[in-house]
């Protein structure tokens, strides 16, 4: 399997991208594996990759106090960075970690800086991947905001059961801000009305 369509997969979401372009592209990118429990950056650490998962599994979370506070994962053909660091070039605020054997297709920082340099293209296709992701974080923002923690599980499961089947319960609990215990009743009353049905 080629690791590098999954970078090519995860910016043709905004648009497609000409053969010629993605020669280009393509020879700036390399492979990163990380094992699981790995870090991939800390809190503190400038982040120096745009990133796409093209195996396995991450996790972002923050540190408050001792409890760790899960706030984002990311698959195979998803991005995957502390963004504002990777823009501001400031220290980030978070962790990621490897949540399972991982390899990242990158681009380090001054590389895309090239591109963008280079070609109108390569400014068009950044935008772009920075504007898909803000798109996200505002959804999710305001699921946070507006669902009840059994509706934000309802529609996770319902949109996204990959979360279900390979996030640990805990991670998954903070992701959706309940305790496990919490996440433990809701599924125990979602999956008992079901059985009745």
């Amino acid at each position: 399997m080629d690791l590098y369509t999954a970078f090519r997969t995860a910016l043709e979401a905004g648009m497609p991208i000409p053969e010629e372009n993605w020669a280009h592209i393509r020879a700036s990118l390399k492979v990163r594996h990380y094992h699981k429990g790995d870090y991939i950056i800390r809190e503190g650490e400038i982040e120096n990759h745009l990133s796409v998962v093209a195996t396995g599994c991450v996790r972002h979370y923050v540190l408050k106090g001792d409890e760790e506070i899960s706030f984002e994962f990311a698959f195979e053909g998803e991005f995957s960075n502390s963004y504002a660091s990777f823009l501001s070039r400031t220290p980030s605020h978070f962790f990621i970690q490897a949540l399972e054997e991982v390899n990242l297709v990158s681009i380090h920082h001054d590389r895309l800086q090239e591109l963008y340099e280079d070609s109108a293209f390569g400014e068009r296709l950044g935008r772009l991947a920075t504007e898909g992701y803000y798109i996200y974080r505002e959804e999710r923002e305001l699921a946070l905001l507006t669902l009840t923690p059994e509706e934000r599980y309802l529609e996770l499961i319902s949109q996204d059961p990959i979360y279900v089947n390979r996030i640990p319960q805990k991670y998954l609990a903070s992701y959706l801000n309940v305790k496990p215990e919490s996440l433990s009743r809701i599924k125990k009353r979602i999956y008992g009305q079901r059985d009745r049905t």
